[in-house]
C-alpha cells in the first residue's frame, strides 16, 4: 500500500522535474511512494521526457497553465497516499523525508500539516515559516528573515502558523475536510490559506526542521515572467486579506498598494507603466470573486 505520494507541478521545468524526480528516487526506499506530476502545458517537451525517463511516474498532462494549487488539487484526485506531499518542481531531496514526515504526522493525529527545513543549494539557511499574513506580520516575517540567518541549533518541532509549500506534507483527511486548495489563487499565499483553514478545523501546523531539503528558491521562475510574478503576487495578496482579514485590515493593503505603486509609477517610464497601472487597478477594485 502506498504510504505517501509526493505530487509536482511543472510549468516548462524539464531539467529542475527530473533532477528532483531523481533526488527522491535516489533517497527513498522503492514502494513506500508514488510521484505525480501535474504539467501545466509546458512546451519543452516535459512531458513525452518524463514519461520515456520516469515510466513510473504518473505524469498528468493540461491543455492550459492552471496555477499551483489547481494542478495540485487535480495530482491529489490522482493520488492514493494516506499522506499527501507537495513539493516544488526546484527542491532536492537529500535524505528520506516520506518516513519521518509521515510517521510524526501519525504520532500527531492533531497536526494536520508538517514542514521540513529548506536550506539553499549551498547549504545555508532558508527562512520557511511565518506568521498569518497582516499588516503587522507582513513586516514581523521580512524582519525575521533578515535577522535569522542560520540553520537552528534547536532541531525540535514547533508549532507555526504556515509553512512554505515548497515542501510540505499534509493528512489527506485534513486535506479533504477543507476541499484542498482554493483554486481562486493562481499562485502566493497558497501555503498560509491552506494552515489557516486547517487551524479553523482544529489541526495545527508544525516546522521540522530535524529534517531537510534543498530548494532553490525560484529557480523554475523566468525574469521574462516577473511582471506578471509581481501582479499575481498582489492579487493573492488581496484574495487571502479579502477572505481572512477584516475591512479595516483590506484597506489599510489597498491604501499601501495605492501609494507604493503610484510614487512607482511617478518613477517608470511611459513604456513600462502598463504593469504599474495594473496593481494600482487590483488595489482599486479588485474583491474576493475576481478571477
Amino acid at each position: 500500500m502506498i504510504k505517501v505520494s509526493i505530487i509536482i507541478v511543472n510549468f516548462n521545468g524539464l531539467q529542475h522535474t527530473t533532477r528532483c524526480i531523481e533526488s527522491i528516487q535516489r533517497t527513498h526506499e522503492e514502494g513506500s511512494f508514488e510521484v505525480i506530476v501535474v504539467d501545466n502545458d509546458s512546451r519543452d517537451g516535459s512531458v513525452e521526457s518524463i514519461k520515456e525517463q520516469y515510466p513510473n511516474v504518473n505524469v498528468i498532462a493540461q491543455q492550459q497553465n492552471l496555477g499551483f494549487g489547481k494542478a495540485n488539487n487535480i495530482g491529489v484526485n490522482a493520488s492514493t497516499g494516506e499522506y499527501l506531499f507537495f513539493a516544488n518542481n526546484d527542491t532536492i531531496f537529500t535524505e528520506d523525508l516520506v518516513s519521518p514526515l509521515s510517521l510524526f504526522l501519525k504520532e500527531n493525529p492533531s497536526c494536520g500539516a508538517v514542514g521540513p527545513l529548506l536550506v539553499n543549494v549551498d547549504g545555508t539557511y532558508q527562512h520557511s515559516y511565518g506568521y498569518f499574513p497582516s499588516i503587522k506580520n507582513e513586516w514581523r516575517v521580512r524582519k525575521e528573515t533578515k535577522v535569522i540567518k542560520s540553520i537552528p541549533t534547536n532541531l525540535i518541532p514547533k508549532q507555526v502558523d504556515w509553512v512554505s509549500f515548497a515542501a510540505v506534507m499534509i493528512l489527506r483527511n485534513a486535506f479533504t475536510q477543507i476541499s484542498g486548495f482554493d483554486e481562486h489563487y493562481f499562485m502566493y499565499f497558497e501555503d498560509a490559506d491552506v494552515c489557516m483553514r486547517l487551524k479553523e478545523i482544529g489541526y495545527s501546523t508544525i516546522y521540522y526542521p530535524a529534517h531537510s531539503l534543498v530548494h532553490l528558491c525560484g529557480a523554475s521562475s523566468s525574469p521574462k515572467n516577473i511582471d506578471t510574478i509581481q501582479h499575481e503576487y498582489r492579487r493573492s495578496q488581496l484574495l487571502y486579506y479579502s477572505k481572512h482579514l477584516s475591512p479595516w485590515q483590506i484597506f489599510l493593503l489597498r491604501f499601501y498598494l495605492l501609494m507604493k505603486y503610484v510614487i512607482i509609477l511617478m518613477n517608470t517610464k511611459k513604456s513600462d507603466r502598463a504593469k504599474i497601472l495594473s496593481i494600482i487597478k487590483l488595489a482599486l477594485i479588485y474583491h474576493a470573486n475576481c478571477s
